[in-house]
């Protein structure tokens, strides 16, 4: 492994009764992009703090290539909450931040000492800032603010100046993806980085991800990001690790191959079984005429299946059957006074309606599930519910059980059997096990899941008890793919009607049939189509858009336009003049700082400072007005 970024050697880990790595070594190269799978529980998020030292393994060690940077983006980040977003983004470990706040705290300091009337040491202090504000200058330091506030706008921040303390976790998550991205590691580690992102920024981190030169190793549920960015495999089964080459698309056709390997060893099993029982069945004479090695491997083959228990989800449960009203939306305007989320929105359900609704994050999709369910009241409008409508809704916050029962008990809370469309009757414990819940998590109590497996049982819950209107709000988050596989084939046999709130596009294509999609102007619009048909519809608007500009842009040329009045031309005059006055003082005051650095004072340096802050407004302003009277003067 000579390319090795990281090796590990001979890593285990368990807790408590539960093993979930043995022993295993591995090496990750430079420029690995690795797609981390696994069910939840499994180990994936242990795996990635180990690798970055926030948890250890039992046994073995880590060996991390030297003078590496690694970032690490956490299920839960810890934000100093007195500070707010941007001042939060500042303290990020990127050089230039660093070099940004060394500046600031030498500036503070030159102010504390004034102030406490304290002799500053001035030519001291004015060397170390020199030496820093030239470093700064060198290596163009300053733009890493204005990435700063790039990559935060794309992720929905619009006022920096919020604080941390007022903002909900998934914002905050992203306020640490954002941070992550700005470190700009050598090995990124992310876990869940596509939670609480909405469908376009999902689309932008995604080819960010495509284009990044180092190495990552990432946890997601979202199947296209997962199938994009990645080039190996990781996963986590029953409790070994194992590598698979390429995407997403090329670990599902190898399991497939995998799975056709495994049921001939079981069909060469099941025959060499039988060969030997028909020589148990001889009689006891042939039975001590063999050696005892012999008996040994029978029983071995009694006992040895290579079947796993990966059975699809192939049952419905009974529903009651909706009447001809099923939900009706007349009017409706929700949100608060103070901020109007949607307005004048009329729907009636017909059967069957798979819905999924798509908009940015805060647009209102999750409050539209609130007043859909009653928990909340409209502004105007109404809802009406068919008597026959039985809504069961799964909602994004983290399910609150009981952490003392087992979880056996509580699905025989609801019912000690569960009857299936075609009539048959199936006992907790087996409908547990088709949800992934073996014998021994039946028995386990709640306190002992991770959050992703009291997600799936507080999900089996809410879709096995006779529901015939199914509302998830944002199912996707927290649960592993092999569980939103279980839930989408469900969800293929489900008799009912459909509203997924979901930012997983893969799941968007499977179950939908149609969106609603929240627009700026406090609308819904309706697309008969799923995510990628709407997409692509998308791409075609904004081509032709774009031609249509373009189109206008040479016929607007083509015309004959006006001539430049007099004062036109002077203010072109006065324009260019005042440009060419404004570089040159730009030019001087670059050149006064460079070469009499030590000589100025704290105060005359940061007048200089704040004089080219003031000239590099004004050009840009005087620039805009020659731009516009430049292109009339050529026409």
């Amino acid at each position: 492994m000579t390319n090795c970024v990281i090796s590990l050697e001979n890593i285990s880990k368990r807790y408590a009764d539960k093993t979930l790595f043995e022993s295993t070594t591995f090496g990750i190269e430079a420029g690995d992009k690795i797609g981390l799978l696994g069910i939840n529980g499994s180990g994936k998020s242990t795996l990635l703090k180990i690798i970055f030292g926030e948890e250890y393994s039992d046994t073995g060690n880590i060996v991390i290539q030297k003078d590496l940077k690694m970032s690490y983006l956490s299920q839960n980040p810890v934000l100093n909450k007195n500070l707010n977003i941007f001042e939060q983004i500042c303290q990020c470990e990127h050089p230039h931040f660093q070099l940004l706040r060394d500046y600031k705290a030498l500036n503070n300091e030159f102010t504390n000492r004034r102030t406490n009337l304290q002799p500053p040491n001035e030519e001291l202090l004015i060397k170390k800032q020199n030496e820093i504000y030239q470093k700064i200058e060198r290596e163009n330091a300053w733009e890493i603010e204005i990435k700063a506030k790039a990559i935060l706008t794309i992720l929905g921040f619009n006022d920096l100046q919020l604080p941390i303390a007022n903002l909900s976790g998934g914002q905050q998550r992203r306020i640490d993806l954002a941070r992550v991205l700005l470190d700009k590691p050598d090995i990124l580690l992310l876990d869940e980085p596509t939670n609480h992102l909405d469908t376009d920024i999902i689309e932008w981190l995604q080819d960010y991800m495509i284009a990044y030169k180092g190495t990552i190793i990432f946890i997601t549920h979202d199947r296209y990001f997962l199938d994009a960015v990645s080039n190996k495999i990781l996963e986590i089964d029953r409790q070994k690790l194992q590598f698979y080459p390429g995407n997403y698309i090329e670990y599902l056709k190898r399991k497939e191959l995998e799975d056709i390997y495994i049921q001939r060893k079981e069909t060469r099993r099941q025959a060499q079984l039988q060969k030997e029982m028909k020589w148990l069945h001889r009689g006891a004479k042939a039975r001590t005429s063999k050696p005892k090695d012999h008996l040994d491997r029978v029983k071995e083959l009694i006992d040895k299946s290579y079947l796993t228990s990966q059975q699809e989800l192939e049952i419905s449960f009974q529903s009651q059957r909706l009447g001809k009203t099923i939900l009706e939306m007349h009017d409706l305007k929700i949100g608060f006074e103070e901020n109007i989320l949607l307005e004048n929105f009329s729907y009636n359900f017909q059967k069957l309606d798979r819905i999924g609704i798509i908009g940015p994050n805060g647009c209102g999709k999750s409050t539209l599930i609130k007043v859909i369910i009653e928990e909340i009241l409209p502004i105007s409008g109404k809802i009406k519910i068919g008597h026959n409508t039985i809504v069961a809704c799964l909602s994004q916050a983290e399910p609150n059980l009981d952490p003392n029962i087992s979880v056996s008990d509580y699905i025989r809370s609801f019912a000690e059997n569960i009857r299936t469309k075609d009539g048959t009757l199936h006992t907790a414990e087996q409908i547990l096990e088709k949800f992934l819940f073996d014998k021994k998590m039946q028995m386990s109590k709640i306190s002992s899941l991770s959050g992703g497996e009291k997600k799936r049982l507080f999900l089996l819950a809410a879709l096995i008890f006779g529901s015939n209107f199914l509302i998830l709000d944002e199912p996707t988050n927290d649960l592993d793919i092999r569980t939103l596989e279980i839930l989408e084939d469900f969800l293929d046999a489900y008799q009912g009607c459909i509203i997924v709130i979901s930012h997983d596009r893969f799941m968007l294509d499977r179950v939908i049939d149609s969106l609603f999609i929240f627009s700026e102007d406090k609308t819904i619009k309706k697309f008969p189509g799923n995510y990628s048909d709407y997409l692509l519809m998308k791409k075609f608007n904004e081509e032709n858009i774009t031609n249509e500009a373009f189109s206008q842009k040479v016929i607007y040329k083509e015309k004959k336009i006006k001539k430049m009045s007099y004062k036109e031309e002077q203010d072109l005059c006065k324009a260019e003049m005042e440009i060419e006055k404004l570089e040159n003082e730009k030019k001087q005051i670059n050149q006064e700082m460079s070469k009499k650095a030590s000589e100025l004072s704290h105060i005359e340096y940061q007048k200089l400072s704040d004089r080219l802050k003031d000239i590099d407004e004004k050009l840009l302003e005087w620039l805009v007005i020659w731009e516009e009277l430049s292109l009339k003067s050529l026409s």
